[in-house]
């Protein structure tokens, strides 16, 4: 297997897996081509969605193992931010988008600086309490904010259904090449170390916190980003963007495809939002049905789906050389 070495970051890319990305690609960019209808382009929009949050929030808790409980605090701060300098200011989605990332920057700076000697459950609850205290200021503060109704009126990003579709999936995409290229990066096998044993990593000389500060500001302005451009797409924003239920379901996405991986996220974002989709028709069961396949998938591939195709497609190959060794003989 043949790789790219090389650069500050020391980037030692596998051929196949680039391989596969630039496939994955082709696919997300000729999908409109087949799936013409509004509906098929609306849903895959939001699998985009997904997956560049739970890719966002798999580059901190899936390297670093702190869980972080509060991934819509980034998401719900630059939508906010977003909507509101475009009602007040008239200003655009190319100045919202943009301006809402650096929000969620500080934001990541903020909490990071914040948690910086924090692990296992104090992290987990001090993430998770300000994301409950962004929510509640939402309801609180409803005079800014438009309460419960949230803010309506805020600027389309794109004017068709197809032009929401493209600008999501090119983000999407640089999303996920930025984040695994980084992932293979000495910045992914630093965060990686902190994540097996944080202790060994200070002893040997990493600045731990830095670092997780570094990944903090990294995840947080993707997801800020993210949250901005579905707030221009829905034209309205609502209290939802910033609830704790936002941020279990990014941390069930990765899970399900499997943590520390950045590729695993993208597939569990994927599954989980089509599968949501094509079970309504079960009406008032389908989150009972959808809680089910979620517990069984964690209990039977407890590494996520990623590695079940991965040791797939080891079976098949050893199958294959098998076979080609028997055909030799």
């Amino acid at each position: 297997m043949v790789s790219q070495k090389g650069g500050v970051f020391g980037l030692e890319i596998p051929s196949k897996s680039l391989l596969y990305l630039a496939i994955f690609s082709a696919i997300v960019l000729l999908a409109p081509f087949v799936l013409t209808e509004p509906y098929h382009q609306e849903l895959l929009f939001m699998c985009h969605y997904y997956v560049i949050l739970a890719c966002s929030w798999d580059f901190l808790s899936g390297y670093t193992g702190n869980i972080n409980f509060g991934h819509a605090f980034f998401v719900g701060g630059a939508g906010y931010t977003a909507a509101l300098l475009n009602l007040k200011l008239s200003w655009g989605p190319w100045l919202t988008l943009p301006i809402g990332g650096l929000v969620a920057a500080f934001s990541g700076l903020l909490v990071g600086y914040v948690t910086l000697r924090m692990r296992g459950p104090y992290f987990a609850a001090v993430t998770f309490s300000f994301a409950t205290l962004l929510y509640k200021s939402c309801r609180v503060f409803w005079r800014v904010s438009g309460g419960e109704e949230g803010l309506g009126g805020v600027d389309y990003l794109m004017k068709t259904t197809q032009g929401n579709y493209y600008f999501s999936a090119i983000f999407m995409l640089s999303v996920i090449f930025i984040l695994y290229f980084l992932s293979k990066s000495s910045l992914g096998l630093i965060l990686k170390s902190i994540g097996e044993n944080e202790t060994v990593s200070e002893a040997s000389g990493i600045n731990t916190t830095f670092y997780k500060v570094v990944a903090f500001i990294i995840s947080g302005s993707i997801a800020g980003l993210a949250g901005a451009m579905y707030v221009h797409v829905q034209m309205h924003v609502g209290p939802e963007v910033a609830h704790d239920s936002l941020s279990i379901l990014v941390l069930i996405m990765a899970v399900v495809g499997g943590m520390g991986s950045i590729i695993g996220p993208v597939i569990g974002a994927y599954f989980l939002t089509l599968v949501n989709e094509n079970i309504r028709f079960l009406g008032e069961f389908r989150m009972l049905v959808y809680t089910c396949g979620v517990l069984m998938v964690v209990f039977w591939a407890p590494k996520g789906m990623l590695d079940i195709i991965i040791r797939g497609l080891r079976r098949l190959k050893m199958k294959r050389d098998n076979h080609t060794t028997q055909i030799c003989i």
